[in-house]
């Protein structure tokens, strides 16, 4: 490996023509993303091997690919965006970060949907805040409020786990005035509800929550969660589609994938009076 002006670069000599890699940090590495790039992968006719790496680092992504490279792959998918630029440059195998889902305009149906159930403020349960994602769900959740000109209540923030899900809880639950929650994944929300439970506060009597991802547990939360659902699978079509044509030396534009609102109990009905 040899390093210039425009980073890293790794040769590369014999490709696996049915192999494709992807570097997955975290839950990611066993996550609905990339159960998504598999089905499409299957498609293609090709299979996914997985390098996880613990976390972001200078010599974590390169030895990554490097590994993969090493087990033939044709080319490479990055899950974690922030990763991409770290990414060495690799001599004729393509590298692409994982097609998303537009963040922003899930975040904003989730802020206008609880709007409309006539609360004048939404809080917000955020993600890391170095995530991209989280970033770009908070800036969906702040411009919505912040066109209809309400209130912007500070961003209470968890690290995607149930668990920091319900630590926030407990400190909304003790806020006055709490009505409408937005947060940022359902793995949190599912906490939030927890430790509103246990506060006394009825969802969605006393207030309304909405999740993001629509996790398969969603739908058996208590109550059954609305949330923001992405289609991991149409993801994965669209990365697989784009790595396969640079693959192949062909253009593939890149769009962000479709969501859609799913209402149901925790904010299906309107609060008491």
């Amino acid at each position: 490996m040899t390093e210039d002006d425009a980073g890293p670069r790794v040769s590369f000599h014999s490709r696996r023509r049915g192999t494709l890699g992807v570097i997955a940090t975290g839950t990611a590495a066993s996550g609905p993303v990339l159960n998504g790039l598999r089905a499409a992968a299957r498609e293609h006719g090709y299979v996914l091997v997985v390098f996880g790496v613990p976390g972001r680092g200078r010599a974590a992504v390169p030895a990554a690919v490097a590994g993969l490279l090493l087990q033939g792959v044709s080319g490479i998918v990055v899950l974690d965006q922030r990763l991409v630029a770290e990414l060495p440059a690799v001599d004729g195998v393509p590298l692409v970060p994982a097609a998303s889902a537009d963040q922003y305009e899930g975040a904003r149906r989730a802020t206008e949907h609880l709007l409309d159930l006539g609360h004048p403020t939404v809080w917000h349960l955020g993600g890391p805040e170095d995530g991209l994602i989280a970033r770009a769900r908070e800036r969906g959740w702040r411009e919505t409020l912040e066109h209809h000109g309400a209130e912007v209540p500070p961003v209470v923030r968890g690290d995607w786990s149930a668990r920091s899900g319900y630590r926030a809880g407990q400190f909304l639950a003790a806020e006055p005035g709490v009505g409408a929650v937005f947060s940022a994944n359902d793995h949190m929300a599912l906490g939030l509800l927890s430790a509103f439970t246990e506060a006394g506060m009825r969802v969605p009597r006393d207030a309304h929550v909405v999740g993001f991802d629509d996790v398969p547990e969603a739908a058996y939360f208590a109550p059954p969660l609305t949330t923001v659902r992405q289609d991991f699978v149409a993801a994965g079509r669209q990365t697989v589609a784009e790595l396969v044509a640079r693959i192949d030396g062909v253009p593939a534009p890149r769009r962000p994938v479709e969501v859609e609102l799913v209402v149901r109990e925790s904010s299906r009905c309107l609060r008491a009076g």
